[in-house]
C-alpha cells in the first residue's frame, strides 16, 4: 500500500483534517480506548502523517515512536515535527519487517490491520505489536467496520463525506473500497475484509489476551453541532471500528 499512500499523502492529509466524522466519531473513539498515555512510551504503528502521534505526545506520552511503510507519509510527519518540535520521531519502514524496536507501554496500530492482504501477514503484524510490548502493556487498533458492520451499499453515508463499495455477500480477504472526499479532495483507499474471528485468531496467536471491541462513540461536541438525528445512518454503517488487547 506504501506507493497508493504516497500519492495521495497531501490530499489523505487535507480530507482526514476537514472530515467531521473523523474528528467527532473516528478520534473521540479511539483517543477514549488509547486512554491516560501520560509518562507513557507509546509506539504508533501506521502513523501516516503523524496526526495520532502528535495527538499522543501532546497528552502528555514521554516517548514517541512513529512508523509508516509510505515514505510520503513520513515525510509529511517529519515536516510538523520540524514546524512544531514535540519530541516525536518517525521512522519509513514497512511494519511487517520491523521486528522490535524497543519496549513500550502502549502500541497504537490505527488503520493498520486492514491492509493485511493475508492471515499470514495479519498475524505477523500482531506479532510485531506483541513483541514491542512490555508485559501488561495494551494494543489499541482501528480497522474498517466491516467485521461488526456489513456494508449496506447506500448512499446515506454521504453526508459524513464517505462511501463504503464491496462485493455482496462480503467473504474473508474481499477488497472493500472506502471513498472520503471534502470541497476540494477526494481519496480512495482499499482496505481488505477479515472477519471477527480472523482478527482474534490472529491476537491470540500472537500471544494477546483479553481482547474487546469498540464500536464508534459520538463526542458531545458532535452532537450538540449537528444533533443526534444527523448521526443515526453512521452509526448504522461506520467506516471503523476500534479494538484492544493486552500483552500478558
Amino acid at each position: 500500500m506504501h506507493a497508493a499512500y504516497d500519492d495521495i499523502s497531501l490530499a489523505y492529509k487535507i480530507v482526514h483534517g476537514e472530515l467531521t466524522v473523523k474528528k467527532h466519531a473516528e478520534e473521540f473513539t479511539y483517543l477514549n480506548l488509547l486512554g491516560d498515555v501520560h509518562g507513557q512510551k507509546v509506539l504508533d504503528l501506521a502513523c501516516g502523517e503523524g496526526r495520532f502521534s502528535r495527538t499522543i505526545k501532546r497528552q502528555g506520552a514521554s516517548q514517541v515512536v512513529g512508523v509508516d511503510i509510505s515514505a510520503s507519509m513520513i515525510e509529511l510527519a517529519r515536516q510538523a515535527e520540524s514546524e512544531q518540535p514535540l519530541g516525536t520521531t518517525y521512522i519509513h519502514s514497512d511494519v511487517a519487517a520491523l521486528g522490535t524496536i524497543g519496549i513500550f507501554d502502549t502500541v497504537s496500530a490505527a488503520f493498520l490491520f486492514n491492509y493485511a492482504a493475508s492471515k499470514e501477514v495479519l498475524l505477523t503484524l500482531c506479532r510485531t505489536a506483541y513483541s514491542n510490548l512490555k508485559p501488561g502493556g495494551k494494543l489499541v487498533a482501528s480497522v474498517n467496520a466491516t467485521p461488526l458492520y456489513p456494508p449496506l451499499h447506500n448512499q446515506a453515508t454521504r453526508k459524513y463525506g464517505y462511501l463504503v463499495h464491496s462485493p455482496s455477500p462480503l467473504r474473508e480477504g474481499d477488497a472493500v473500497e472506502y471513498a472520503f472526499f471534502t470541497g476540494s479532495h477526494a481519496i480512495r483507499l482499499l482496505n481488505v475484509h477479515w472477519s471477527r474471528a480472523t482478527y482474534e485468531w490472529a491476537l491470540c496467536e500472537a500471544g494477546f489476551s483479553a481482547c474487546s471491541w469498540q464500536s464508534p462513540t459520538v463526542s458531545q461536541q458532535g452532537l450538540e453541532q449537528h444533533g443526534h438525528e444527523f448521526w443515526r445512518d453512521f452509526l448504522l454503517e461506520p467506516n471503523f471500528i476500534c479494538l484492544a488487547a493486552c500483552r500478558t
